[in-house]
């Protein structure tokens, strides 16, 4: 949940003004209800900020309720977790009244107690501190953890080991100064362990039921209370019936609950357990847990064992939403590769049919021309013997043309290919004119040699003009760009380049596109190569080249 949605859900922030909510009228059968739900924005807050100190007071009063005068204290400190998980939720804006609702409380508690108002000034101070400085820094550093592995130690190290050691040496300080004049190590250690388990106990599912991960297992209500159920009766029923506790027995019931359920179920079956620990612990039965030693000593040792054990089984569950998640990027990598795969071999299947449809039009234009060419030579043979033989010249150049496209068009047989009718390179500087008219800074260098192009090659190279400078248009329109075609010994090369993309997206290198496959291929079938990516002093460049070697006689 963003800031923006705690804001609207606490009333600060509306979509529209606040006073011109429909009022239902008097006979309205919803009117009691809209009654009973509507608040406005700052009723909205109070209500939350007296749910907050509400909480905190009955946590802070419930060792009490189990037993009028614990021996040792209790297991953990539910109204730290309460704290943390308000903090945690809500926007830094309503922070000061929440704070202020924890300090009233606070105060409160502890003079009804029997503490002075000095200690209860001072523990008031620290039960805030404690709470701001974790949530502070948490949420500060939240936006640079990725996983949830990360976010999990993220929460451990500020909300639970952080803010705690600090609130628990401000206590221990006030409870040295004004208490009873113990030693103020110990104080502050039982303090920053109660309050730790507080933030892990109840803090914990209040967070992951409002976030939960996104890669998690499906967790049903009914599996979630099964659990609870379970881990909670471990822990009760031997408690209850034979006074030793069986409270290890619980780890087992965790550690299938985080595998089948995640953190969620975990999380709140945790809290089923820590409350059932805490019971036993402040009714006396501390010692069935643990060995032999002073009820303080068993109540430290009780803590560990919660804390240890909760811990262990959040780590498990996060471990297994880690794994749930890799394994669903894998799989999304390999549908997209699977993609790639299906894009390539669809854009092979068109550049195939269009290739087809380019030799059926060469061959069938050069077979024109030569019937053509044969009718006029057989009518001048006897009246005009040098037209005759240009006629018959120009048959047997239109036949070796029409053999090399023919060539090609076998070597689809053997192996992928692709192209297309369409103009050649004739139309290039028509072409450039066009993209220069609509903006493109294009520079044109072209010698395309004495000697005539195969028809299939001459369509090519203008593909690859036209693709490459698609490209640009798509992803550099403000770069400039420059396209060479040049004869090199027996090769025809064609190159396209542009010095940079400001204000574009980058291209990706090659492959993602279709028309880069086909082309690709093209090239490939007509015994060339085509290259693109990346230039070295920036921009992006194509370079083709194709073979153009004269057959003999």
């Amino acid at each position: 949940m963003t800031a923006i949605d705690h804001e609207r859900e606490l009333g600060l922030r509306a979509d529209g003004p606040t006073a011109a909510a429909p009022v239902p009228p008097p006979g309205d059968p919803q009117a009691v209800r809209l009654r009973r739900t509507w608040l406005p924005p700052w009723g909205r807050l109070g209500a939350a900020v007296v749910g907050v100190g509400a909480l905190y007071a009955v946590g802070a009063l419930l060792p009490f309720w189990f037993l009028s005068s614990p021996d040792a204290g209790a297991a953990f400190f539910p109204s730290a977790g309460v704290t943390l998980a308000a903090l945690a939720l809500t926007p830094r804006r309503t922070w000061p009244f929440f704070l202020a609702a924890v300090a009233v409380a606070e105060v409160a508690v502890d003079l009804t107690h029997g503490q002075t108002v000095p200690m209860a000034l001072g523990f008031a101070a620290a039960n805030v501190i404690e709470p701001l400085l974790g949530a502070a820094t948490a949420r500060g550093l939240a936006p640079r953890v990725r996983s949830l592995r990360g976010r999990l130690l993220l929460f451990v190290s500020c909300a639970v080991l952080l803010g705690p050691m600090v609130g628990g040496a401000i206590g221990g300080l006030v409870a040295a100064a004004w208490g009873s004049g113990a030693a103020w190590a110990p104080i502050a250690g039982r303090w920053w362990l109660g309050d730790a388990i507080g933030v892990l106990v109840v803090a914990t599912p209040v967070v992951a039921w409002v976030h939960p991960p996104r890669y998690g297992p499906r967790q049903r209500p009914l599996q979630i209370a099964v659990t609870t159920a379970l881990a909670t009766a471990v822990v009760l029923i031997p408690a209850l019936a034979w006074h030793h506790p069986l409270v290890y027995a619980v780890l087992p019931v965790l550690m299938w609950g985080a595998v089948r359920g995640g953190v969620r179920t975990i999380s709140i079956a945790g809290l089923g357990v820590a409350f059932a620990v805490d019971w036993a612990a402040v009714t006396g039965r501390a010692s069935q847990l643990v060995g032999d030693g002073t009820p303080l000593d068993q109540l430290v040792q009780v803590q560990l064992f919660l804390a240890v054990t909760l811990l262990a089984a959040l780590v498990l569950a996060v471990e297994v939403v880690e794994r749930r998640r890799a394994e669903a990027e894998l799989l999304a990598a390999e549908e997209q590769h699977h993609r790639a795969e299906r894009n390539a071999i669809l854009a092979a299947a068109t550049e195939r049919q269009r290739m087809a449809g380019d030799i059926h039009d060469t061959i069938g234009h050069a077979l024109n021309v030569i019937l053509l060419q044969a009718g006029a030579a057989r009518r001048s043979v006897d009246g005009d013997i040098e037209l005759t033989g240009e006629l018959l010249e120009s048959i047997e150049a239109t036949g070796r043309s029409a053999f090399r496209d023919l060539d090609v068009a076998l070597g689809l047989i053997e192996r992928p290919s692709l192209p297309r009718p369409g103009p050649g390179l004739d139309a290039v500087p028509q072409l450039i004119d066009t993209l220069r008219q609509a903006g493109l800074r294009v520079e044109l260098d072209i010698d395309e040699g004495p000697e005539p192009l195969p028809t299939i090659v001459d369509r090519s190279a203008y593909r690859v003009v036209q693709e490459a400078l698609t490209n640009v248009t798509k992803h550099a329109p403000e770069a400039r760009a420059a396209v060479r075609i040049h004869r090199e010994a027996r090769w025809l090369v064609v190159a396209v380049a542009d010095d940079g993309r400001p204000a574009s997206v980058p291209v990706p290198t090659p492959g993602p596109g279709r028309g880069l496959i086909g082309l690709r291929e093209r090239v490939a079938v007509l015994g060339g190569q085509l290259d693109s990516g990346p230039a070295l002093g920036g921009g992006f460049r194509v370079r083709a080249t194709f073979p153009v070697a004269a057959d003999g006689p």
